[in-house]
């Protein structure tokens, strides 16, 4: 899939988070924005701060949406901070229209990152959102009914690195997730995950 159709690499641009509007006509959420809102989007979080355009508990279900309300769902490090990663999945499924997608991104389980912030509840690694995707091997423990496709999936931000060793490391890890989550992220800890899912 190219890179132009996809939402994470025109948000995690290679110049840091983006500045300006993306989304032309489309409509997105940003859950637990805090004051760096996804610029167009609609800001949810528990904090009432300027950029919130809605005071919500992501934890209390169902969330102040209509069922199909949005084209795009936006997590900037707020996945790890939920009480159930199920029910909110499930959740973002539901006011996601047809065919909308979710951006995710989370701190990798071996980043120190995901262990000093004693508000993080959940650890992430390459397949832990498989569960939830339609084809893969963890999909048949059917932990849910809220089903989507994997557009995306990236160690890091979502564009190549322009140290060429760091690319060549990063294209050789996209390609045997397992063995670098098992083994060589001991050694070489990514900081981050970064999921594109599109709600089925």
């Amino acid at each position: 899939m190219s890179q132009e159709s996809l939402w994470a690499p025109r948000i995690y641009t290679p110049n840091g988070f983006v500045k300006e509007n993306i989304l032309n006509d489309k409509r997105a959420l940003d859950i637990g924005c805090g004051n760096r809102k996804l610029p167009g989007a609609v800001g949810m979080d528990v904090l009432s701060l300027p950029a919130v355009d809605v005071v919500h508990d992501i934890n209390q279900t169902p969330w102040p949406f209509e069922k199909h309300s949005f084209d795009l769902v936006f997590m900037n490090h707020a996945l790890e901070h939920v009480d159930d990663v199920v029910k909110t999945l499930e959740e973002t499924h539901r006011i996601l229209k047809p065919g909308g997608r979710v951006v995710i991104q989370v701190p990798y389980f071996r980043a120190l990152d995901s262990v000093v912030d004693p508000t993080h509840r959940h650890f992430f690694a390459s397949q832990t959102l498989d569960y939830f995707v339609e084809g893969t091997g963890l999909a048949k423990y059917a932990y849910s009914n809220a089903t989507f496709k994997k557009r995306g999936f990236w160690y890091g931000w979502p564009h190549a690195s322009t140290n060429p060793i760091r690319q060549i490391f990063k294209q050789f890890i996209h390609s045997s997730p397992l063995v670098y989550d098992q083994y060589l992220s001991l050694l070489m800890p990514t900081e981050c995950l970064t999921w594109e899912l599109e709600a089925l």
